[in-house]
């Protein structure tokens, strides 16, 4: 299985609805695409794009495919693409349909030992037991040979992580899992330059709607 997400930024006055459904098109034609979502970000995301893309492929060999199928896409300024493999992750609501879809691009700083790394990454992944909102959840660390426009070209570039998670309702992810003491009081340590701890120099924020679990969806594929 060959997976990415995409942040892509719209040219100013573009309309978002036909660059959704112009991408749409382009993506019933590629071959050995497993499963593919594309959602309009919502107010409050930063740090993103306009829209958030997830493509899911067969196998690695797929890895052309998507920068060829985002070229010169009317109305794109442009894309900020990684290819991601799993580290982690749970379901506790497997098949969620119409919720949020919130996906978190991080780069960690430079030189950092890889046990803090590894640290982090643990406290990430056990937010969901302290944060019940999270109905889904994936970790995963971008592929080095991940294909696109990966360093250098997005909010922060050079991503090295990929959080994701599903909610079934925008409210628990803005209210919850934003004010939720294990988040502020545990997790933000490897975010903020002001802690030793500080690991997390870039991030990107985007959240929109979905109409049935992706990650549902790529845990079936792997089984």
């Amino acid at each position: 299985m060959w997976n990415e997400t995409a942040q892509i930024y719209l040219e100013a006055g573009a309309a978002p609805e036909a660059v959704e459904a112009a991408l749409q098109h382009r993506l019933q034609d590629l071959p050995d695409l497993v499963f593919s979502n594309v959602g309009r970000n919502l107010a409050g995301s930063w740090g993103c794009g306009d829209l958030t893309v997830d493509l899911c492929f067969g196998s690695a060999d797929a890895r052309g495919r998507a920068e060829a199928c985002l070229a010169q896409l009317p109305g794109v300024a442009r894309v900020d693409r990684v290819a991601y493999r799993r580290v982690g992750g749970g379901q506790r609501a497997p098949g969620l349909r119409d919720g949020t879809w919130r996906t978190l691009m991080l780069r960690v700083r430079e030189g950092r030992d890889p046990a803090q790394v590894a640290a982090l990454e643990q406290d990430l992944l056990r937010m969901p037991a302290y944060i019940l909102g999270i109905r889904n959840w994936q970790l995963s660390r971008v592929c080095p040979d991940g294909a696109g426009n990966v360093a250098g070209n997005g909010a922060g570039g050079g991503w090295t992580h990929v959080w994701q998670q599903e909610f079934a309702s925008v409210e628990d992810l803005q209210g919850e899992y934003l004010a939720h003491p294990y988040h502020w009081g545990w997790v933000d340590r490897w975010f903020d330059p002001e802690f030793p701890e500080w690991t997390v120099d870039a991030i990107s924020h985007a959240f929109c709607p979905f109409e049935t679990s992706l990650l549902t969806h790529q845990t079936e594929e792997l089984a």
